[in-house]
């Protein structure tokens, strides 16, 4: 029975006999319930995919960052472009995606490992990466490093990316608070305000604030937009 494979090929590592499988099925024949487990069993695959993606990137990209000899080209330059060409994205998300691999290859094995596997999504191990980066720059002892990647791979199990985001910085600020409020006080220095001219007398404001400083300031919009819409 199809959906029973499913079920099983749920409980096992990504890799490409269990992703065959999944391919000989077609998700219309299943029942409701089927194509759930479907769906769930694709995203296993999908996670060992890019675990497969990540450690190509860093083939051509290189573990740490590369500085050009050429004057006019900064870090990863050329790396980033040919990234950017091979996956057809823009330069800035092919860096993203060189730096998130990156980081996960250097210093978060359990995640690198848990993304290989399947039991974590590519979302998840994004956000593991991004949310420890500055903490991981800051000079986060090994222990401590292991103990939020430990708990934030836990919480994943039960929880979507952002949730397990959050965790992480609930953890970096229990655990390291110097290198937390120290993270803080830089955010806050970068804080920053743009208006972009748009057709029609229309404008585009873009800023970048502290959480309780955008709360008052999304008030004060929605309060504007009140009286003049009334």
């Amino acid at each position: 029975c199809a959906e029973e494979q499913i079920i099983e090929l749920l409980h096992q590592p990504g890799g490409y006999e269990a992703l065959g499988h999944l391919i000989s099925i077609k998700p219309e024949s299943l029942s409701s319930a089927g194509r759930i487990d479907y769906l769930a069993a694709l995203e296993k695959q999908n996670s060992w995919l890019t675990s497969l993606i990540q450690q190509a990137t860093l083939a051509i990209a290189g573990a740490e960052p590369s500085e050009n000899d050429n004057l006019w080209e900064g870090v990863d330059e050329s790396e980033r472009e040919d990234v950017a060409t091979a996956l057809r994205l823009s330069t800035s998300t092919a860096q993203s995606r060189i730096d998130v691999a990156r980081v996960l290859s250097n210093h978060l094995p359990a995640t690198c490992e848990a993304l290989a596997s399947g039991d974590i999504s590519p979302s998840h191990a994004t956000l593991i990466a991004r949310e420890t980066t500055e903490a991981i720059k800051r000079g986060i002892s090994t222990e401590d490093l292991i103990l939020i990647e430990n708990k934030a791979l836990a919480h994943a199990e039960f929880h979507t990316p952002s949730q397990v985001g959050r965790k992480i910085r609930m953890l970096i600020a229990q655990i390291t608070p110097e290198t937390y409020e120290e993270s803080v006080a830089i955010a806050r220095d970068s804080r920053s305000v743009r208006m972009y001219p748009e057709s029609d007398g229309m404008a585009t404001v873009i800023a970048l604030l502290p959480a309780e400083d955008a709360q008052t300031v999304m008030l004060a919009i929605n309060s504007l937009i009140g009286m003049k819409s009334s």
